[in-house]
Parts: structure tokens; C-alpha cells; sequence
């Protein structure tokens, strides 16, 4: 028998957030492959439409499965996500040197590293939720842990992924920090860290990383090279000025100065017709998102509602922050797309899939009561 308690303690506030942010996606993407050519743009926006359409479905389904099985079968779904990340090291097609991506469909390809986020945090929720909260855990107690990351960390980093293995170790440190670890475990692994970031830059890191990390420290070393793409999104940005240019009438994307502007710099499109106006409602936008679903996470009233929850906020936030912090020049550029904004199909399914799970949560938080 249907529950009437779903429908009363839906999310809408949440759910209204996310339909404007993917209209302004799907508004802002027709813009930004405007200077593809006709049959081009079309063919993205059909195909982000179609995924969109897609995401829309599956959010259907994850929030009308019972909220237990995802518990019951935490384990068993991050085992599927580390099988099909196996699987694209069998199988995949490598695409700009990653061997990231499945072919599922003609026309229609699939990269498992960014569903197996979600994998990770269902898998990881259950185990987390399974330790006593009132012992923060200390270096024995925390190696059992760091096996959940380090497995998928290692399969993405074997497709020549770095960016997409990095979020497994942020999304990690900020549960297993909520959860509560030893002050001297953070003292040591904080020190080891910068080490090992050292070392990275000075032994592992290819040319064009390196290159990335210069041009952070100075934009200006190379503004016809390796700087070109931050040097050009910031001047798309400030041109934008206040009101912004107007819809379709942002010239440096549309001459072509900006690169990725469908995926990866798909807000300095929106910045330079919208302006700082329209930046800061989006803005504005990520951040209640980010509160409401904080707030699913504070208002669970069991732990693995809770770390479920508090992971995915975590996806979305890392996303939102190293895609704005390297277009804008904070931080080093790393290719990672925005949230409901940025073309592609994977990410996009993983977002509404996530969205779904976070709708779940705060239907059925009176379950547990």
C-alpha cells in the first residue's frame, strides 16, 4: 500500500533547484556549441537532451526502490562498479589518452569511472556506518578503510585518468574526516601528503601536468601555449562585465577562443553572456543545493542515510569547486565537468542518479524514526 508519508516529506525545494539548474544547462550548452555549425549543435543537444531525458527516468526509479535495499546491497553495487572498472581496462575505447570509456549502444558510450562514484559511497556509507561514531579511528583502524578507495583509485589511475582517481581520494578524506579520525593520524597523513604531492610533481607527473601547475603559479608564462585556456576564460569571463552580452551573443566563444566550451569551460560561456549577474545566480544556485542537501544529510536519522548523503554532497562540491577554481586561475586546471551544466552523458546520469539517491534519503528519513 502506497505511503502518503513519501509525498509529504518529498524534497521540492530540492527538486525545483535541480530542474532550473539543468534548463540553464541545456539553455547555455545550445549557446556554447553554437559555433560547431547547425547539424553539430543539434547533435549535442539532442544527445544532452536525450541524456537528461535519461537521468530524469532514473531518478524515477531510485526514488521509487525502498530505501533499505540500497543499504542491503551497498556492498554488492560498489563490487558491480569495480567489475566494470576492470572491464574498461579489457574492453575500452581510449579517448585524449584514457582508456575510460564503454561502448554500450552505437553512438552511445559509457565511462564506469564516473558511475563507480557513486559505487564508492553507497559501499563505503555501509562500512562507515558500521564503526562505533565515538572512537575516531587511528592508523590500525583506519587501513581497513582506505582499501575501499585505494582499489578504484588505482583501476582509474591504470586508464591514464588522473583527474576522475583524485576524486575518489577527496570524496574519501571527507567522510572518513566527518566520521572522526586521531588529530596525530591527520598531523602524519597531512605531512605525507604534501610529500607525496612533491614527489608526484617531480616524478610522475607528465609535461602538460607540470605545464598546468606553472601556468596556476604564473597565467602569464606562456599565454599563447600551455596558459592559452585559463588566459582565455578569464577574459570570456570579464567581458561578460555585469548583465552579460545576451543569449548567443558571446563572441569569444562563438570566434572559438574558448576551448572545451561545451564540457569543461562551459562557464566562462555562461559568465560572458550572462554576466556577473547570471554567475552569481548559478552560484547561488550550487550553494542552496549544496545546503538542502547537507540538510538531508543533518536531518537522517540513521548513520548510513547520513554518510550516504554527506558523500554525494561531497561529489557535487568537489566537482563545482575544481571545475570553477581551475577555469577562474584558483587553483591548477584539471578537466572535470560541472554539475547539470557541462555536456556528457556518464556524468550527467551519475548526477541525476546521485540527486535520486539524496531525494530517497529525505523521502523515507521517517522510516527510521
Amino acid at each position: 500500500m502506497f505511503d502518503r508519508r513519501l509525498i509529504t516529506n518529498f524534497n521540492w525545494p530540492l527538486l525545483i533547484v535541480v530542474m532550473v539548474l539543468s534548463a540553464i544547462g541545456l539553455v547555455n550548452l545550445f549557446s556554447a556549441t553554437s559555433s560547431f555549425g547547425t547539424d553539430a549543435q543539434e547533435n549535442y543537444f539532442k544527445a544532452q537532451l536525450m541524456w537528461t531525458g535519461v537521468g530524469i527516468l532514473t531518478l524515477l526509479v531510485t526514488t521509487s526502490i525502498h530505501y533499505r535495499f540500497f543499504y542491503s546491497s551497498s556492498y554488492v553495487l560498489y563490487g558491480i562498479s569495480i567489475i566494470l572498472l576492470i572491464l574498461v581496462l579489457v574492453i575500452g575505447h581510449r579517448v585524449s589518452g584514457s582508456q575510460s570509456w564503454i561502448q554500450i549502444l552505437p553512438g552511445m558510450r559509457l565511462q564506469p569511472s564516473e558511475i563507480a562514484k557513486l559505487g564508492f559511497i553507497l559501499g563505503f556509507s555501509r562500512y562507515l556506518s558500521s564503526l562505533d561514531a565515538r572512537r575516531p579511528l587511528g592508523f590500525v583502524g583506519l587501513l581497513p578503510s582506505m582499501v575501499f578507495v585505494l582499489v578504484p583509485f588505482l583501476l582509474i589511475l591504470k586508464q591514464g585518468d588522473l583527474g576522475s582517481s583524485l576524486f575518489f581520494g577527496l570524496i574519501y578524506i571527507t567522510m572518513i574526516l566527518v566520521h572522526g579520525v586521531k588529530m596525530r593520524v591527520v598531523a602524519t597523513f597531512g605531512i605525507l601528503g604534501v610529500v607525496l604531492v612533491v614527489v608526484a610533481y617531480m616524478f610522475f607527473l607528465s609535461p602538460y601536468q607540470k605545464d598546468r601547475v606553472k601556468n596556476f603559479l604564473n597565467p602569464e608564462l606562456d599565454r599563447k601555449g600551455s596558459g592559452y585556456h585559463v588566459v582565455q576564460a578569464k577574459i570570456a569571463v570579464g567581458s561578460g562585465e555585469f548583465w552579460g552580452k545576451g543569449f548567443l551573443k558571446g563572441q569569444n566563444h562563438k570566434l572559438k577562443f574558448i576551448p572545451e566550451r561545451h564540457t569543461d569551460f562551459i562557464f566562462p560561456v555562461l559568465a560572458e553572456e550572462w554576466g556577473f549577474f547570471g554567475s552569481f545566480v548559478v552560484l547561488m544556485l550550487f550553494l542552496l543545493f549544496l545546503f538542502l542537501g547537507l540538510s538531508v544529510a543533518s536531518h537522517s536519522p540513521e548513520k548510513y542515510g547520513f554518510f550516504v548523503a554527506l558523500g554525494i554532497c561531497a561529489l557535487y562540491f568537489w566537482h563545482m569547486a575544481i571545475n570553477l577554481g581551475g577555469v577562474l586561475g584558483l587553483m591548477p586546471l584539471t578537466g572535470v565537468p560541472l554539475p547539470f551544466l557541462s555536456y556528457g552523458g556518464s556524468n550527467l546520469l551519475t548526477n541525476w542518479l546521485g540527486f535520486g539517491l539524496l531525494l530517497n534519503i529525505s523521502m523515507r528519513r521517517f522510516m527510521f524514526s
